[in-house]
């Protein structure tokens, strides 16, 4: 008889909205937007989504739009929460809280390198994409040992859910902004010993008049 794949359960949530540009790149050692209005209602929706579900765990990025994201998911659930630094969103150096028209102003050559590039070119003293993958990667292997073969929640942003369902997915590294995550936004992978299946990806009811029921 062929042994049953023991498979773990991770559903992604991207925190909820903040009220920060989308054409400037965080800077997270220096800054750390709240949520918005909206941004809770996305949290407590999320929340709404995964009650009911047998939870282990709920991970984090050590950042407060992370942390205020997980909140009401950790009550909806009982389960433990944990914060994990290998969560947090990837650097982009001497970028860091600049608006693109800002580098594009300042450092012209190196915009454009990165335009024609963004897998290669890392701005200077930022982290390159495939150590941010490497970096998140095995954050989620801590995450999977620790759980096996059960439910866990893990509340990062955009570019590390962006590595974990890219690497789920065997897409090419370069292929990752295609995958769109909304705030609030959740997304499913059943991890087995030989074969990931991704179950749902960026759910969100925006259209609903009453609570959402758990997604299995």
């Amino acid at each position: 008889m062929r042994e049953k794949d023991q498979r773990t359960g991770v559903i992604f949530v991207r925190h909820g909205k903040v009220d920060f540009p989308h054409d400037r790149l965080y800077c997270d050692d220096r800054e750390d937007p709240p949520l918005t209005v909206e941004g809770h209602a996305h949290a407590r929706h999320a929340a709404e989504l995964i009650a009911g579900q047998e939870v282990a765990a709920v991970y984090a990025s050590p950042m407060q739009r992370t942390r205020d994201t997980a909140a009401p998911i950790v009550v909806a659930t009982g389960a433990p929460f944990h914060i994990h630094a290998g969560l947090r969103e990837r650097p982009f150096g001497i970028w860091d809280g600049l608006h693109f028209e800002q580098i594009a102003r300042d450092y012209p050559e190196d915009f454009r390198a990165w335009k024609q590039d963004p897998i290669e070119f890392v701005p200077e003293g930022g982290e390159p994409i495939t150590a941010h993958m490497r970096r998140v990667r095995g954050a989620l292997k801590e995450i999977l040992t620790a759980h096996a073969g059960k439910l866990v929640v893990v509340v990062a942003h955009v570019g590390p859910i962006r590595m974990c369902l890219t690497d789920a997915l065997s897409m090419p590294l370069a292929a990752y902004r295609r995958l769109v995550i909304d705030y609030g936004s959740l997304s499913r992978v059943d991890y087995g010993r030989e074969q990931n299946n991704v179950m749902y990806m960026n759910h969100y009811d925006r259209q609903r008049e009453q609570p959402s029921p758990g997604i299995k």
